[in-house]
């Protein structure tokens, strides 16, 4: 795992729960507003069976991808780099003719991971697949800080939980692979869990503790050092945070990781309009308002002396969501200001938008407590 604290290239793997959240278009915008401040940046596309970055980039499927690294002893993965219209970018596709690449073996994953690190750039943005397999959580842990992509509804909210429970799972499983007293207790300990008493970790790492403290006492400096950001998108009101501000408490008290928030994206239309067009959203509607929420994401990146922790006053601001809080209701202000109308945002709807928030939270964490036992069929195998 490359911890981005420690280096000067930074990877950073952009991943969602479920699908149509954005991860393509926002991992192929933040490369592009990166690369436009002087950054130079490779975007990869590990979207394995589904790739289609080229095609947010305005560019046709027409160059050698992941397969041909795959496939052919000959060919190395810098073979497959492309030039980009955009100074500073460049882009290794995806092979979307290829239908075997979504099911790849673990010596074929691990080739790619090891020659994603001998990659020369300032930035490396990785697009990876939807869902929680295996292959997609390996590929998120080549850093310590991606990125997980999710819309304020519930079942964005409730896949990102299961991706970052995962998440961690697997990261525990690899850190203790060698170990067979620790993998027996865990594998035991997650199958002999019920519904409605779900496992944290804090309970895993105390009953690893038990019979090896050294062991538990690496698990926590370990998962300290796993910081995944959160980028919201589609968002329609700044109160949407308040569901990725509940669902944030419930993975930094159940899973013991914390979590950074890059910023809030509020939903636009042109977006779609910009890819059928193939011409991307930030050089076709640059002057948006999400347009500039993308490029202060960016911004953020860039101006992170300790990525990827993001840089905010802490004097005035507890956490990077209270700055994307204030960046929202900005925002929003704004939006209004170029022509929505107040009568949509009365008093009244208001509040009962607030109370349907609070209500939804509270299933949430109820519906989470339940699926965060394996025992409930949606579980981490190991």
């Amino acid at each position: 795992m490359v911890i981005n604290e420690n280096v000067e290239r930074k990877i950073i793997p952009v991943a969602g729960g479920k699908g149509g959240v954005g991860k393509s278009f926002l991992s192929t915008s933040i490369a592009l507003s990166l690369a436009t401040v002087g950054k130079r940046v490779l975007l990869i596309d590990l979207d394995l069976g589904g790739s289609n970055i080229h095609t947010w980039l305005g560019m046709k499927n027409s160059n050698p991808g992941i397969g041909m690294f795959l496939n052919n002893k000959t060919t190395i993965l810098s073979d497959l780099i492309v030039d980009t219209p955009y100074a500073n970018l460049q882009f290794i596709p995806g092979d979307v003719m290829r239908f075997d690449l979504a099911n790849i073996t673990f010596a074929q994953k691990k080739k790619i991971m090891k020659a994603i690190l001998n990659l020369d750039a300032d930035y490396i943005i990785i697009d990876l697949g939807a869902g929680c397999n295996h292959n997609v959580i390996d590929f998120f842990l080549i850093s310590n800080s991606g990125f997980m992509v999710i819309t304020p509804e519930t079942t964005s909210i409730l896949n990102t939980y299961m991706f970052a429970r995962n998440t961690v799972y697997r990261f525990l499983q690899r850190l203790f692979s060698n170990e067979k007293d620790i993998m027996k207790y865990l594998k035991n300990t997650i199958k002999d869990n019920v519904p409605g008493d779900p496992q944290n970790v804090e309970s895993l790492l105390s009953g690893i503790a038990e019979f090896n403290k050294e062991a538990a006492e690496k698990a926590k400096n370990y998962l300290s050092i796993l910081t995944p950001g959160i980028i919201i998108n589609m968002a329609e009101e700044p109160d949407d945070i308040n569901m990725v501000i509940a669902l944030r408490g419930l993975i930094e008290k159940n899973l013991n990781i914390e979590l950074e928030c890059l910023g809030l994206i509020f939903f636009d239309s042109d977006v779609k309009k910009s890819l059928r067009e193939r011409i991307p959203h930030l050089v076709e509607n640059n002057d948006s308002v999400s347009a500039s929420q993308i490029f202060r994401i960016a911004q953020k990146i860039a101006l992170s002396e300790n990525f990827p922790e993001m840089p905010y006053d802490k004097s005035e601001f507890e956490s990077s969501f209270d700055i994307t809080e204030v960046e929202a209701e900005n925002d929003f202000e704004l939006l209004k200001s170029k022509g929505f109308s107040n009568d949509d945002y009365d008093v009244e709807k208001l509040l009962d938008l607030v109370k349907k928030q609070r209500d939804m939270i509270a299933e949430l964490q109820g519906t989470i407590k339940m699926l965060s036992s394996p025992g409930s069929g949606s579980g981490f195998s190991f």
